[in-house]
This record gives structure tokens, sequence and C-alpha cells, in this order.
């Protein structure tokens, strides 16, 4: 079974990484984290994260440091951004089916967690947008796989293993890193009933883990001290409680409500099973009881958490996995027909998708792509439903694989054909390369924050803040006023002087969204250009 999904898993690696730079980034986390990493290669500073030039420490470094070695292997490139983002996936795909193994003994139990996993949309999303999420959910399935190894074969290097990734998890995202694997032991002792023994090499362990967690925040704090009480009251504290300070508050039934949507088809095979066997299965199987407390246990605490966003419950979703690898063993011939079918209608849906967007005006894409995916759509639906001959539960997961495979392929066809729909600048500063050309000497953005302006375009980019949130920056860890060359907030009378006199340059680009236009009172700037055009969501004067 192993053999037999690591081939999968190359065809997988080899499907991904179509079209993986053919894509703008996406004007969400995705080019903050990928701008962050581009100046950290330019300045050779890893130590102090900039966006944009001003420090951001928003996040501790370790994704930015993945990303960057991504762009010295490949280049400063969209490839080299997300190049690790299909290592991640991989690495998660092969330590549920690990993790699985070592609970269920059963190969089989453990290759079917390993593709209802690899099937999740949420693992997909994950994976193509970079983020912090893709990363810190291998390093916790990591941890876990070492803790069970560890509790396994009884060696201490496992031991250590466990905490080195933990350090690792912590590194990527902080404290809440922590938090996945925690809950999993924590609701393995209390079902089987362990009591965990403190022992040299346990408290050595978790001396290590705290010299790698605190490694990068003992060095920045020693550099500036003022940044322990922007840590514990604003990364940790303010986030937790009050999201509303990062416009990421949602209400506390938000992650129970788009859980379905993101575990389809396999959390509706899932619960219908779990309403009908929940009893008879919390009777049989310690380690089921084990994998739906850390389930609900994660959902419960992340729904309280007042700041939330799509990704951050990824890590729920390996256990969700896990846990159905074992049930789909248990499903009758007729419910594996039926699911078969759910799916099939997910491929009918895909390929009515693909022959409206030839119809659709605001959904551009090729006709050859289009119709060598619906062709790839109705072949794969010919040998499932006629010619494969495999038993039923090997049908169904490879129904789901190769589904992940052509939804992969319609990403990449949809993403590199409409910019705009993924919010990616990467068209609108094509244009401004093209109309100016080596001219370029200035970008000034009107109240919004776009970090791949500076991925994009060889020129200054001037930030001008007004009223949108967006454009607010930290700058109280800044030494110098350097960086009020290219941040400007023209509330402030002085800024506003400044902004004026931008206009004076020769050979510069002023943007300004459709929703937030310039003020009345200083429309009469702009007719020092001879050039408008709107592109996208952005108006463009030159």
């Amino acid at each position: 079974m192993q053999a037999k999904l690591l081939k999968l898993l190359l065809l997988l690696f080899v499907v991904f990484n179509i079209g993986l730079g053919s894509f703008g980034l996406a004007e969400t986390s995705e080019a903050r984290y990928a701008e962050i990493s581009m100046e950290m290669v330019k300045s050779g500073d890893y130590l102090h994260p900039t966006l944009l030039g001003i420090k951001h420490y928003h996040k501790p470094p370790l994704t930015y440091y993945i990303t960057s070695l991504g762009y010295n292997i490949f280049g400063v490139n969209e490839y080299g951004a997300r190049f690790f983002l299909g290592i991640a996936l991989l690495l998660q795909i092969y330590l549920v089916y690990r993790i699985a193994l070592l609970l269920y003994k059963d190969e089989k139990k453990a290759y079917a967690s390993a593709l209802i996993y690899t099937s999740l949309p949420i693992v997909l999303i994950a994976s193509r947008n970079l983020t912090t999420d893709a990363f810190l959910a291998t390093f916790i399935l990591w941890s876990i796989y070492f803790w069970l190894q560890f509790k396994h074969l009884k060696k201490t290097g496992f031991l250590y293993g466990f905490f080195i990734v933990l350090g690792l998890a912590f590194l990527t995202k902080g404290p809440v890193g922590l938090i996945p694997s925690l809950f999993f032991i924590i609701s393995w002792s209390f079902y089987k009933k362990e009591n965990i023994k403190f022992t040299f090499h346990l408290f050595t362990g978790i001396l290590l883990m705290f010299a790698i967690s605190g490694s990068w925040f003992l060095a920045i704090i020693l550099d500036d001290p003022k940044v322990w009480d922007y840590f514990i009251q604003e990364q940790i504290i303010n986030r937790a409680t009050n999201a509303n300070q990062f416009h990421r508050t949602q209400p506390i039934w938000y992650y129970l409500a788009i859980i379905p949507a993101l575990g389809l088809p396999w959390i509706i095979f899932i619960i219908s099973f779990l309403l009908k066997k929940n009893k008879q299965l919390f009777q049989e199987s310690v380690i089921s009881r084990i994998l739906i407390m850390t389930a609900l246990s994660l959902l419960i605490l992340f729904s309280l958490f007042s700041s939330k966003l799509i990704l951050y419950i990824l890590p729920i979703f390996s256990f969700i996995a896990i846990l159905g690898g074992n049930l789909i063993c248990r499903f009758s011939e007729k419910q594996l027909k039926w699911f078969s079918r759910i799916y099939y209608i997910c491929y009918a849906l895909l390929i009515l998708g693909l022959i409206a967007s030839q119809f659709i005006n605001n959904i551009e894409v090729p006709f050859t792509s289009a119709f060598l995916l619906i062709l790839l759509c109705i072949g794969g639906l010919l040998y499932f439903i006629k010619f494969s001959k495999i038993e039923a539960t090997s049908k169904l997961l490879n129904i789901g694989f190769y589904f992940v495979l052509i939804l992969l392929l319609v990403h990449t066809v949809v993403a590199s054909n409409n910019a705009s729909s993924i919010n990616s600048f990467k068209d609108v500063a094509g244009f401004i390369q093209k109309v100016k050309g080596n001219d370029l000497n200035s970008v000034v953005i009107f109240d919004d924050l776009l970090p791949s302006a500076n991925f994009y375009l060889d020129a200054d980019i001037i930030t001008v803040k007004s009223i949108n949130y967006k454009t607010f920056r930290e700058t109280q860890f800044e030494e110098y006023t350097e960086f009020k060359k290219n941040y400007i907030d023209i509330n402030v009378p002085s800024e506003l002087e400044k902004f004026k006199n931008e206009f004076k340059q020769k050979n510069l680009v002023f943007i300004e969204t459709k929703k937030s236009p310039l003020n009345d009172s200083l429309s009469y700037l702009l007719e020092t250009f001879t050039h408008k055009i709107e592109k996208d969501k952005w108006v463009i004067y030159y």
C-alpha cells in the first residue's frame, strides 16, 4: 500500500506543479508572505521581517525562511513562492498515512485515510495559497507521528523529534501551533487512561522545544525590548479576544457553518455514517473516541477565538480524515455506491461549469483548455462507471483522488486567465510595465496596501493612507524616518503637503480603487496625468 501511495503522490506532485507559477499572487495573505520573503532575500536580513520597508512582526519567520529558500532555488517568482507548499502537501498526506498506520495497524485504513485527506477541499485551498497554515499543518502531523512512534517503540529519539517539530510549529505561527498536538495527547491520555510520566528526557525535550520556539523571539526582544509587549498584547491576546482590531471577527458559529463545505463530500459521508453508528463506534473503538474528541475540542476552541479565518481549522481535518479511513471500511456496498454517485454528480457539475464558462463574460477560460478538461472529466467518469473492476471502496477513493487532480488543473487554468477572480494585481502591474517601460519611477497607491506591487514592479511603491484600515502600518519599531519616503499619511498636515509634491515628479503612476477614490478636494492633482484607465477594481493614471 505504501508503494502505491507513493506513486499517487508522485502523480499528484507533477499535476500540482503544472502551471504553478502561471497565476499571480493573491492580494490576501499570499502577497504579504511573498513580498516579505522577497525583501528578506534582497536585504539579507533574516532577523527583521519587513513589508514594503517597514518592520512586520505579525508572525514568526519560519514561513518566510521556507519561501526565501524557494526563491534562492527557483528565483523570485510565483513558482518559487509556492513550490514548498507542494512539498508540504505531500508530507501531510504521507504523515496522515503513517499516523493512521500506527493507530489502526491496518495498511488499507491508513491508505484510505491518506486519500480522504487528499480529497478535502480545505487541503487544496491551503496548498494553493502561501500562508503559514500548510506548513503549520505539516509540523503538527509530524509531531503527532513522532509522539506515536515514541509511544510504540519507546525510543527517546522520537521524543526529541516530537519536541523539535513542536518548536518549529511555534516558529511558524506562535503558541497556537502547539494546541492541536497537545489536544491529541490529552485526548489520548484520557481515553487510554495513561498518565504522563515526568522523566529526564521529557524535561530536556521541553527545554529543547523552548529553545527552538524562543530563539527568534529572544533575538528580536534583545534587539528591541518593546517588542515583548507587542507580541503578548497585540499578537496573542488581541488576536484571540479582539479580532475587530484585525478585521477578522466572525460569529461563534462561523466554523460550524463552513466545515461541511470545506470537507465536501467526505464530511457528508462520515457524518451520515456516524449518525447511524455513533454509539456502536464509541463502544468499539478507543481510537475513534480520541480522534472525535480532539477534533471537537479544537473546533470549540477555535470557535471561541475572536479571530477567525478559514484555514485556521485546517488541522482539524487531518483527524477527520484518519477517522474516515476507519469508517470507510465499514461502509456497506449500498453506501459505497451512493457515495460514488455523489462524486459523479460533482464531476457533472464541474463539466457544466466548464461549458458555462464559455458563455459567461466575466470568466475567461480558453476553449482548448475547457475542452481538454471536459474530456478528462468524461474519460474519468466512463472509466469508473463502465470499465473499472476494482472493489467499491478502492473505487470511491480513486474517484476522489482523480477529482482532485482535475480540480488542480481547473484552478490553474481559471486563476491564470482571471487575475481579478483571485484578487491578483499581476495583470495591472503588467499593464503598467507595458505602457511605462523603463520610464517608470514611482507608483503611488492611494488608500490601499498592495504588497505585490513591489513584487511585480521595478519602481518606488508609495502607499498613501487615508481611511482604509489596510493602510495602517505599525511604525513604532522603526529607528529612522527613511520609511516615510514610501509611506504617507495624508491625515497629517505635513504629510499631506508631501503627498501633493509627489505629483510634481516625472514618470509617476497613480493608482486608486473604484470604491475609494481620491478625495474631491484633492482631485485637481489628477489633472497632471494624460491617461486614465480602469482595470478590474483599480483606476490607473499616468
